[in-house]
């Protein structure tokens, strides 16, 4: 006899309503700025799937689209996934200190511009971004302020087996990937949340809950 277990239904338009009041409520005061938030983790960990979930959901949240030398990916596109810039073109952005912040990162520059960051948040829009490791320290150097969640997968094995599902690097560079993670792994302390990507389905209820109690505060 098979006996089935019903779980609890998980509702976003619950959560959805509880921020967009959250957020409503902050720009009954004019002086109130937008808030800065920033998903960072090692490569495989899920920032990207979460951050997407929560962008269709709550779409007060602006995402800051970071810039790379790297080639395109099949599916990315354009000004969407990133802004795609030649070598030459990210290095005049750092000449004229332009980036908030960049990384080199498996040998491609990856950064975000200031004007994606600070003209939101003076005007009271709440902003997501999605960078490295190294980007989000910096991030927090410069902005004390932002709520910073760290991602990881429950295990580098199953991280390994989700970088290796994507298809779109070779071994070598899945190897180095892993390298780096053990390295970031150590610094999840240095950010105000961590969540454990093991099931999906939680840890989009749980940086909801996250982003409703931060914009409530």
């Amino acid at each position: 006899m098979q006996i089935k277990i019903k779980r609890k239904a998980f509702s976003p338009r619950t959560v959805k309503e509880e921020i967009v009041q959250a957020n409503s409520n902050s720009r009954t005061n004019s002086e109130l700025k937008g808030k800065l938030f920033v998903f960072t983790g090692p490569s495989g960990a899920g920032k990207t799937t979460l951050a997407q979930s929560v962008l269709r959901e709550f779409d007060f949240l602006k995402k800051v689209i970071t810039c790379t030398s790297r080639t395109i990916r099949e599916g990315e596109k354009q000004d969407k996934d990133y802004h795609f810039v030649s070598k030459e073109k990210f290095e005049e952005y750092i000449a004229k200190d332009e980036l908030l912040e960049y990384a080199t990162v498996y040998g491609n520059y990856y950064g975000s511009l200031k004007s994606e960051v600070t003209g939101s948040i003076e005007s009271g829009k709440s902003v997501l971004m999605v960078v490295d490791v190294q980007g989000a320290l910096a991030i927090k150097q410069k902005f004390p302020s932002a709520i910073s969640v760290f991602i990881k997968a429950p295990s580098l094995s199953i991280m390994k087996k989700r970088l290796i599902k994507r298809g779109t690097d070779s071994m070598e560079v899945i190897d180095k990937r892993i390298k780096t993670a053990k390295e970031e792994l150590k610094l999840e302390h240095k950010f105000d949340n961590v969540i454990i990507n093991d099931d999906l389905h939680k840890a989009i209820l749980e940086v909801n809950k996250l982003i409703v109690n931060s914009l409530k505060q």
